[in-house]
């Protein structure tokens, strides 16, 4: 079978999906405080090297086009040097809910992450950018979630066209997030296979509840401090999954709520949800979001966030509001909690992640 893939790959013709069922490893690093997460991924034939932030609560793929006169910190794509582009042209651009956006024009490609290839992708070439990308280190985004999600009427997404092609072992990839090491490595995305010493005990299956985003219920949330007890917050509701997305997002009335039960945590007009930044030790434990019936737990100390310039002893809160009809369970949760997503059962897997106690 292998001498024959070889040759099918040497005259250029088109090699069946089900011979080429792989499980491909991309180490990720950490850009900032936590901020995002990223891999580098190959665009074009031979593929040129992009960091890109693989996002699960988005549905594109795009990245700094040579025309981008604002996107002097990127790497730009040079479809010259590609064997494979196709030129498509159709108008593109992209908003997120903090405000950023990019845009520009579409074209096709070949993405690759290792010997893991999807080619005739959709890909957006940004032509401008807001002014938090132009900063960003990340040179684009690589959406990881369903079609339909995306920006481009009718496109299938990255994610589609690799389940649809049956490429991997099996149609799941799997994230897990750590502190960095001395190399910078700070997790893992695994695309088509489960890697169980990364994790502790069994995973619990819960299925989605909208085959679009990653959106599972969320059943509950509690406060576990250490010689108190559990304090049970009442929230609850949709939420999904997003690898895109910093921090832990709720709506206005929620993350009220959750910050009722942190001592002096204050809602600023100017910064927005803050906290001591000792919150850690006057209430050592972790806060528990239930799902699936199981609690899957963030300690309190990953729910401070950095100081606050010019208000000394206060912190960010890694729990914000937005107007959102769901919860976002960003970086904070998925540092914490390993997760599966398992795109050809329409459900995730969750466990308590396994962490070294490597230095930085």
């Amino acid at each position: 079978m292998a001498a024959r893939i070889r040759t099918l790959e040497k005259h250029s013709l088109n090699v069946p999906g089900k011979w080429l069922q792989a499980v491909e490893k991309l180490e990720i690093k950490e850009y900032g405080y936590g901020i995002e997460y990223y891999g580098e991924v190959g665009i074009g034939s031979p593929p040129q090297k992009f960091k890109l932030d693989l996002d699960t609560g988005s549905g594109d793929v795009w990245l700094a086009g040579e025309e981008c006169e604002v996107c002097s910190r990127h790497k730009k794509f040079n479809p010259r040097k590609s064997s494979t582009h196709k030129a498509e042209g159709r108008k593109w651009g992209i908003s997120y809910g903090d405000g950023s956006f990019a845009t520009g024009y579409t074209i096709r490609d070949t993405v690759s992450i290792g010997n893991l290839t999807v080619p005739n992708q959709v890909i957006g070439l940004a032509t401008s950018e807001s002014r938090a990308y132009q900063q960003d280190t990340v040179d684009g985004l690589l959406g990881l979630s369903y079609s339909g999600v995306s920006f481009i009427p009718g496109v299938t997404t990255f994610l589609d066209n690799i389940n649809k092609n049956s490429l991997l072992k099996e149609p799941i990839f799997s994230v897990y997030i750590t502190e960095k090491d001395r190399n910078d490595y700070a997790g893992e995305y695994l695309f088509g296979d489960i890697d169980k010493s990364k994790f502790e005990g069994d995973l619990t299956w819960v299925p989605l509840s909208t085959p679009k985003f990653w959106e599972i219920a969320l059943d509950g949330v509690s406060l576990n401090v250490e010689g108190v007890g559990r304090e049970q917050i009442e929230i609850s509701g949709p939420a999904i999954l997003d690898t895109g997305t910093t921090l832990i997002v709720m709506n206005e009335r929620q993350a009220t709520e959750f910050h009722s039960a942190i001592p002096s945590a204050e809602n600023s007009d100017i910064y927005g949800w803050i906290m001591p930044c000792n919150t850690d030790q006057l209430l050592p434990g972790n806060v528990s979001f239930t799902i699936g019936g199981v609690d899957f737990s963030v300690p309190v100390k990953d729910i401070i966030r950095e100081p606050v310039k010019g208000l000394d002893g206060w912190c960010f809160s890694a729990v914000t509001s937005g107007a959102s009809n769901f919860i976002i369970l960003g970086d904070v949760f998925l540092r914490s909690n390993y997760i599966v997503f398992d795109r050809g059962n329409a459900r995730v897997g969750i466990a308590p992640s396994k962490h070294r106690n490597t230095p930085h």
